[in-house]
């Protein structure tokens, strides 16, 4: 019985569920990578948690809660990973110490870029993201992506221009 921690009924549980959990990890990364590993994250603390399951609810609904959860965490520590990009959209003007309104408006600066970025179209998503994020050059991201050069820096271009039309929205709206 998977309760009581039977790992060939736990994986009749993960075939069933994987294509839930991934489908909804697809929509909260950039890259499928990313989303298989939070699938086999969530899936591995399900594991973990099976004792804590009561079958009040449908497993998939208290397996959905535990992803729920984890994308919280992940989508947090995430903010954090924007502020790079940001730099280059708002600077803050002294350095030495910023003042409490000043973190402030820079957190709020990097929602607002990560939920314009999640906007874009996939295909300029990733390339945004490998670059900026992850520091790759435009050949590598080429050659992962299987994509011509001039394309990758297409995409980006496109990207940055969309991302700066709805940042002028943001801040005049």
């Amino acid at each position: 019985m998977v309760l009581h921690g039977d790992v060939s009924q736990f994986e009749v549980l993960m075939k069933r569920y994987q294509g839930m959990v991934f489908s909804q990890a697809r929509k909260a990364f950039l890259s499928e990578e990313e989303a298989e590993d939070f699938t086999q994250e969530v899936f591995l603390k399900a594991y973990e948690s099976l004792s804590q399951f009561r079958g009040e609810a449908q497993f998939s609904t208290w397996l959905f809660q535990i992803a729920k959860f984890r994308l919280t965490k992940v989508n947090k520590k995430k903010s954090h990973l924007i502020t790079d990009w940001t730099e280059d959209v708002s600077t803050v003007a002294d350095k030495s110490k910023p003042s409490v309104a000043e973190i402030l408006d820079k957190e709020e600066t990097q929602l607002t870029l990560h939920s314009l970025i999640a906007k874009l179209p996939k295909s300029y998503q990733l390339p945004i993201h490998l670059h900026y994020f992850e520091n790759k050059p435009l050949k590598e991201i080429a050659n992962d992506l299987n994509i011509k050069l001039n394309t990758i820096k297409s995409h980006i271009s496109r990207g940055k221009e969309l991302l700066r039309k709805w940042w002028s929205h943001e801040i005049e709206g």
